[in-house]
């Protein structure tokens, strides 16, 4: 994954998105190192950033930015990523799923079973692996970014009014009662680009989100001004 990234600074990329998942401790100095390599090269990414350079096409740091990005909103991302992060002095994008943090202790390993979220066995004795929204909160007051990776990570249809709108618009909801105020940015499950399914973009504009992560862009919403 390092190399990847230096062959794209090799190739004068402005900024690159670093995909992360579960962050489990015995995997620490895995990450520690990897954080080095990438601060060593890049710079951290605000969403205020990320806003300046998807208008006007300038990069508004010195050193290209990098975004670790971290998705689910696993327990393990607040207690192993942060502080990694904060020692090299990163910023942290953390997508994280509203109703896996709602869901009960008892419940959570069922709920990640059935939503292809992926737990470490017996990580934590208390059996919790999903963020509370105290962790969510430190995070979002410490510099880091918290976004939305829709509220149960389900795959739905995308002209599927019915499921679209829990999961865009509903998400939003919850992060700006918990946090109190909406998310900017957030992340398709499997999905696609802004402006190739109408109802998934309108859903995402009632949402008010104001950026959007898929497979293969990052993208500024209209009602912002788009750029890629």
């Amino acid at each position: 994954m390092i190399e990847a990234v230096r062959h794209s600074l090799a190739a004068g990329a402005a900024l690159r998105v670093v995909n992360y998942h579960n962050t489990p401790a015995v995997r620490a100095a895995q990450f520690d190192a990897d954080f080095a390599a990438l601060a060593e090269r890049y710079g951290p990414v605000t969403e205020d950033m990320l806003a300046d350079y998807l208008a006007t096409g300038a990069w508004p740091g010195g050193r290209p930015g990098v975004i670790p990005a971290f998705y689910n909103g696993y327990r393990n991302n607040f207690d192993v990523a942060r502080p990694l992060l904060e020692k090299h002095g990163l910023i942290g994008w953390f997508f994280a799923v509203p109703g896996f943090t709602h869901c009960p202790i008892p419940d959570q390993a069922a709920f990640a079973a059935r939503r292809t979220i992926r737990l470490v066995p017996d990580e934590y004795a208390d059996g919790r692996a999903a963020l509370s929204w105290d962790e969510m909160q430190q995070m979002d007051e410490g510099g880091h970014v918290i976004a939305s990776h829709t509220r149960t990570h389900t795959r739905v249809e995308l002209d599927d009014s019915d499921a679209l709108w829990p999961e865009i618009v509903g998400a939003q909801d919850e992060f700006a009662a918990r946090l109190g105020h909406p998310v900017r940015s957030f992340a398709w499950l499997f999905g696609g680009r802004y402006g190739e399914t109408e109802l998934a973009d309108r859903a995402v504009d009632a949402a008010g989100y104001e950026f959007l992560f898929s497979n293969l862009a990052v993208q500024r919403l209209p009602g912002v001004g788009q750029a890629e």
